[in-house]
């Protein structure tokens, strides 16, 4: 475990006890803060419980445990450091980074940590919130959640929940509101915000009827997708995952009863057999009626939420996963068209508007068709929807990865909202990083400014809102600056 700072230390008094944390020079830091008891037993894949209480000061200078998650694998090493070796079962922990525990009521920004929803914790060193916290006078926290299968297996057991990731989120925006007044914070002006797994649980937090009161503005980083799961789709995982496990998929104490690494193991085995039929992620936020009754897409129509959001996507989003899929290096004109046409999509139409964009050869147009149709069009939608009834101002991050090849893929901007750029390996995963210091100080101001404010706009940067007759997009890269309906040749084409 990392520790910050030294103590003795700064007391506060939570609601469950008092936790002794670090004082810096500009702010201080609370560590491995339990807001839920260890799920455990009759509680893994249970509704998360509130933890023992304690009366003597609780050392908050380390981080807890990440929540089980595989190392190696697929997905590791994509970008810098996204995965942690310091796992256990009392995983249920936050973070907190405030200039001061005052009664300043400053806004609270609360990160929720990406990685497919099977890798990541709140404690990696890209989402230290010390730049963030002390540039912009926010309250800072990271939080952990269940993740991979002990996260969004569905158990057909009443006893069991689904989506224990998602109550993981908002049992911490719970603890937040509860105690975060004691940090300096304001409880009534909190921010979600997240990138990849991180958008889609803010998306799915938005969505869920559970989680409305808890805050009260949403940043969507790269989370856009239509991944969701069906609850017939969430049984074929479970049968999977108990085949892969070796006990029967309606014996709930069997499998409450497998060891971390026997759920581990199993959760990769079933991912392999799933690929072809689930698709790349089952183990991810299903619509189950209950905590989340709506797709995301249909709870944004429905106005599930009506708090302000931003929204936005990379500029090459899909990029970062070309080498899954090696023979598009190579594709021709045929080759093209059969692929557009199996997405169900006009290849005459498609081909004409990204030409009319610049992008000709086969492999450029189908990495951009990838992007498009995966994190693009759907962000678009959900845009759409969400300004109906709520401000939406839309971004698209163009700063290029070092590697010329990904553009700027997914998971590029992980470091810019924290100003982490020179930590844990990515100061050689982003092009330029002396420069991208600047946007990511700008990046920290919008995102802040939105938090204290609800609009991010200022004299500085003209961000007008989104709609669906000017579609104003900011563009952040070494200009940011605002353009009206990018590509939109190839959004009429898709449409």
């Amino acid at each position: 475990m990392r520790t910050t700072g030294t103590s003795p230390g700064p007391i506060v008094t939570t609601t469950l006890g008092p936790v002794r944390g670090s004082a810096g020079p500009a702010h201080s830091t609370f560590l491995g803060i339990p807001y839920a008891a260890a799920p455990v037993g009759e509680l893994r894949w249970a509704t998360p419980q509130p933890p023992a209480p304690w009366d003597e000061p609780r050392d908050a200078t380390s981080f807890g445990p990440a929540a089980w998650q595989p190392t190696g694998g697929p997905l590791d090493g994509l970008v810098p450091g996204m995965g942690s070796e310091d796992q256990g079962d009392d995983c249920l922990s936050l973070n907190i980074w405030t200039p001061a525990t005052d009664d300043a009521r400053r806004p609270v920004m609360v990160w929720i940590h990406g990685g497919a929803f099977s890798l990541g914790a709140g404690s990696l060193s890209a989402y230290d919130g010390t730049s963030l916290c002390t540039l912009t006078d926010t309250v800072v926290v990271t939080i952990n959640y269940r993740v991979g299968a002990l996260g969004f297996l569905v158990l057909d057991d009443d006893s069991a929940t689904a989506n224990a990731g998602i109550l993981d989120q908002i049992a911490a925006l719970q603890w937040v509101r509860e105690n975060i007044a004691a940090f300096g914070g304001d409880p009534d002006n909190v921010t979600i915000f997240g990138e990849s797994a991180g958008g889609g649980s803010v998306l799915s937090l938005l969505s869920a009827p559970g989680a409305q009161g808890r805050f009260h503005r949403a940043i969507v980083q790269s989370g856009a997708t239509d991944l969701m799961l069906d609850r017939d789709r969430t049984r074929l995982v479970l049968e999977a995952f108990a085949r892969c496990a070796g006990v029967d998929p309606d014996d709930t104490a069997a499998l409450r009863s497998l060891t971390p690494q026997q759920v581990l193991a199993a959760q990769a085995q079933a991912a392999g057999e799933l690929f072809a039929t689930v698709g790349t992620m089952p183990f991810h936020p299903c619509v189950d009626g209950e905590v989340l009754p709506f797709t995301w897409q249909a709870a944004a129509e429905a106005g599930v939420s009506e708090v302000p959001i931003i929204i936005g996507t990379t500029r090459d989003e899909m990029a970062l996963f070309a080498g899954f899929d090696p023979a598009a290096a190579t594709l021709d004109d045929a080759g093209l068209r059969a692929r557009i046409a199996h997405l169900g999509q006009d290849p005459d139409a498609l081909i004409a508007a990204y030409a009319a964009t610049g992008t000709v050869e086969p492999p450029a147009v189908w990495g951009r068709i990838t992007t498009d149709n995966a994190m693009w069009l759907p962000a678009l939608r959900f845009a759409a929807a969400h300004s109906t009834h709520s401000p939406v101002w839309m971004y698209r991050f163009d700063w290029p990865a070092a590697l010329a090849s990904l553009g700027s893929p997914h998971g590029v901007d992980i470091p810019f909202a924290f100003d982490t750029i020179d930590v844990g390996g990515w100061d050689s995963f982003v092009s330029d990083p002396s420069a991208a210091h600047e946007l990511a100080r700008v990046i920290q101001t919008l995102w802040a400014r939105f938090a204290r404010t609800g609009a991010p706009s200022s004299s500085e940067i003209e961000w007008a809102p989104f709609d669906t007759d000017r579609r104003s997009t900011l563009i952040l890269d070494r200009e940011v600056r605002s353009i009206d309906d990018p590509e939109g040749p190839v959004r009429r084409a898709w449409s």
